[in-house]
């Protein structure tokens, strides 16, 4: 597979974007990968990237959102953090990718078992991490609170 273009970037649309990182989702959950030859991307991006998708993912190791959708290079601007906590900084990055790099689809991306969100539920404190984890915390109060109404 080939790097996308200005030109090929410019047609896609947030639907055709969603439907690529489906159809990619759908050959990762089968073990199939599109046949890509990295050793090109990386020459045809040399230049410039033009990634179609803003993925916001967690640091997790099982979770990397080019291997999830099945992406090659320049196809999607991969913005990690603990938790998926979103921050001005990645507000900004997110705002590059499609103000300015005409990313066409912002996804987050959670997955089960999120160390990140196991710890703010422990209500775990140490270092920097405790800031992060604050961040989290209003969503589970607000997830707390829906499940003792539905009591």
């Amino acid at each position: 597979m080939w790097a996308h273009t200005k030109e090929t970037q410019d047609k896609v649309t947030p639907q055709m974007a969603l439907e690529y990182l489906k159809e990619g989702n759908a050959r990762f959950l089968n073990n199939l990968k599109a046949s890509r030859n990295l050793l090109k991307q990386v020459n045809q991006t040399s230049d410039g990237q033009f990634p179609f998708a803003a993925v916001l993912s967690c640091i997790d190791s099982r979770t990397s959102a080019e291997l999830i959708f099945d992406q090659g290079l320049g196809d999607i601007f991969s913005i990690r953090i603990a938790g998926n906590v979103l921050n001005d900084d990645i507000l900004g990055s997110m705002e590059y990718a499609c103000g300015v790099a005409n990313s066409k689809i912002v996804v987050v991306l959670g997955h089960s078992k999120c160390g990140a969100v196991i710890g703010a539920c422990s209500n775990y404190t140490g270092g920097n991490l405790t800031g992060l984890l604050s961040k989290i915390k209003p969503a589970i109060e607000k997830e707390t609170y829906k499940n003792r109404q539905n009591w």
